[in-house]
């Protein structure tokens, strides 16, 4: 298992509010810690940046949160 550090930041779009969360997470498949960590009503895109971190832009109800990965 891959041992990464998580960023998650959720933005309120409706009251404009923001915060953040740091975390050190165990995964071999992102996309199934995705899967299993959002509703199943949410959206969300996959992109990969150019520091080799991997970020999740999830939206669900108004509420769009973003997931960053980067390997330990």
């Amino acid at each position: 298992m891959k041992s990464y550090e998580l960023i998650h930041e959720i933005s309120d779009m409706c009251r404009g509010k923001m915060d953040s969360d740091i975390s050190e997470i165990q995964t071999d498949d992102l996309d199934e810690y995705i899967k299993t960590h959002v509703s199943r009503a949410a959206t969300w895109e996959k992109v990969e940046l150019e520091n080799g971190a991997v970020a999740y832009d999830v939206i669900t109800n108004g509420l769009k949160e973003r997931f960053t990965f980067s390997e330990i």
